[in-house]
């Protein structure tokens, strides 16, 4: 029996018995290139830690692992898929979804030169035994032209069918980089063919995808009207069919003639949405925090600021990102109280991080980020911090 195999019997004996099997294994191997970890809740009320990593060879995977005790220890790593192609950046950050049956939905982006010509694809894959075996992954855009399509994400709907949204290259264009935002959903779990919902869009930052409290779709993206390039939102309340007119969500008046390669991420609280993003405009620079109807919350100005990201649970929320303190990059967070935001405090022992993903469990934070290492080998690590006095 070979290693793969012994790791998956181990998986499936942690999710039937409940063991805490490892504690902190996953990210250590100095050999390996690890990026964009992502957690998410489980149907059942586990924790779910995704990531890709790259070892020595060049070879990818998209790997997953999960934890029982609220992310003290997790399960061994289970591969999703694994190829030369598999990509991990921040723009496009893969992610394992759930069904009402509790199989899973896997969308990831695998780069290939087809013809000599880069191509990106946006792949789905499905597992119905608990992440034990995968089907072979398919590409969500039935048109199969090679050219770039990427900064996706990706979410399941109410009525249990998958929405994929993306930038895509406009064909014939002219310009170095020029994409549109595309939306593809299942039917009875069949890709239908993808939509234009947005001609003219910033080309190269990230999309996010949320189902509100009130099982609306919400798209936040960058808009670009000429050269201004602010946070849109769009709004669709029949499962992604229609949507509303795209309007912006803070108005900041960024004019860049380029694309800062920076998006959006986004959370519900409450019967509200939390949005954050990086705005480079004069007046305001930094990642600000801001609610569903455009209130502002948090300005991380400092000019090290990287990567915002925000998690909820009910009306508690937590706004984090990474910063320069003293000589490293450290991973910083504010709790939000309502519209009240605390002082920044500072992840203990997260030295060196970046890229945080996180879950309000509870009175506990739960981060995920990566760990930036002497070889240039990313690592990867999870803590675990009270938020009872925050």
């Amino acid at each position: 029996m070979n290693l793969n195999n012994c790791l998956r019997i181990l998986f499936a004996l942690s999710l039937t018995t409940g063991a805490a099997v490892q504690a902190q294994p996953i990210g250590s191997d100095t050999t390996i290139a690890y990026t964009m970890p992502l957690l998410a809740k489980t149907p059942t009320g586990a924790v779910m830690l995704t990531w890709t990593e790259k070892d020595a060879k060049g070879d990818g995977a998209f790997c997953m692992a999960q934890s029982d005790d609220k992310g003290k220890t997790f399960s061994p790593k289970q591969i999703v898929y694994a190829g030369s192609g598999v990509s991990g950046s921040r723009l496009m950050r893969p992610k394992v979804m759930f069904k009402k049956d509790g199989s899973m939905v896997a969308v990831f982006s695998n780069r290939a030169d087809v013809d000599g010509k880069r191509t990106l694809q946006v792949m789905a894959t499905s597992s119905t035994d608990k992440g034990m075996t995968w089907s072979a992954p398919k590409p969500v855009d039935s048109d199969l032209t090679p050219c770039v399509r990427g900064f996706f994400d990706a979410v399941m709907l109410p009525n249990d069918e998958l929405a994929v949204a993306y930038l895509k290259d406009v064909a014939g264009s002219t310009k170095h980089e020029e994409r549109n935002l595309r939306l593809v959903l299942t039917k009875n779990g069949v890709f239908q063919p993808e939509r234009i919902i947005d001609e003219v869009v910033c080309d190269c930052c990230n999309v996010s995808l949320l189902v509100d409290a009130n099982d609306a779709l919400q798209v936040y993206y960058r808009d670009n009207n000429d050269d201004v390039r602010d946070m849109a939102n769009m709004t669709s309340t029949d499962n992604g069919l229609t949507f509303s007119r795209p309007q912006i969500l803070f108005t900041d008046n960024w004019k860049i003639a380029g694309c800062p390669h920076s998006g959006a991420a986004s959370t519900t609280y409450g019967k509200s949405n939390l949005i954050t993003w990086f705005s480079g405009t004069e007046a305001d620079k930094g990642i600000r925090l801001v609610t569903q109807d455009g209130k502002r919350l948090v300005l991380a100005n400092d000019p090290t600021a990287r990567n915002g990201y925000v998690a909820t649970q009910n009306q508690k929320a937590v706004f984090l990102w990474d910063q320069t303190n003293g000589n490293s990059p450290q991973i910083a967070y504010r709790t939000i109280n309502g519209d009240k935001a605390s002082a920044i405090n500072w992840l203990n022992g997260s030295t060196n991080g970046i890229n945080p993903s996180a879950l309000v469990l509870d009175n506990q934070l739960l981060v995920a980020y990566e760990v930036r290492n002497a070889n240039k080998k990313n690592g990867l690590k999870w803590s675990l911090v009270s938020l009872a006095a925050n």
